[in-house]
């Protein structure tokens, strides 16, 4: 998938933040570290470092989320992450995205920390972000 259309469906998703521009995605895919899980409507970006792995995004387009894609896409790249030797996967997510921190909970993320005044939304409202983290390694 080239960052072009990673920009296109980042815009599509509703996303309540600013959308990230092609070279963005250009510029992050092109550090080390970087582990992607793409399907035609949407993507999962994480970077691993050691043992440590962190979610940087997944993006499907609203037209298809609901359906089990973003699930699927999270279980792949967390396979992919694994088999680079990453045990535990760190993601923020903003505290207003229940949709998203249902299925983290349903996969068994686990709430860390929370980061006040973390990110703006679209409208610049600063937004608190619950950091969560999964155990990777097998039971």
């Amino acid at each position: 998938m080239t960052p072009e259309k990673m920009s296109k469906l980042h815009s599509t998703s509703e996303a309540n933040h600013r959308i990230w521009h092609a070279h963005e995605f250009s510029e992050l895919l092109s550090l080390p570290g970087v582990i992607t899980e793409f399907h035609a409507h949407g993507f999962a970006i994480a970077r691993v470092v050691d043992t440590e792995a962190e979610l940087l995004m997944i993006v499907t387009e609203t037209i298809k989320q609901n359906t089990g894609l973003a699930t699927n896409c999270l279980l792949n790249i967390e396979k992919k992450l694994s088999q680079k030797g990453a045990q535990k996967l760190t993601l923020e997510v903003s505290e207003s995205n229940s949709a998203a921190i249902t299925i983290y909970t349903k996969l068994n993320y686990k709430k860390i920390a929370i980061r006040k005044s973390y990110s703006r939304d679209k409208n610049g409202k600063f937004e608190t972000a619950l950091v969560m983290q999964k155990d990777l390694r097998p039971n």
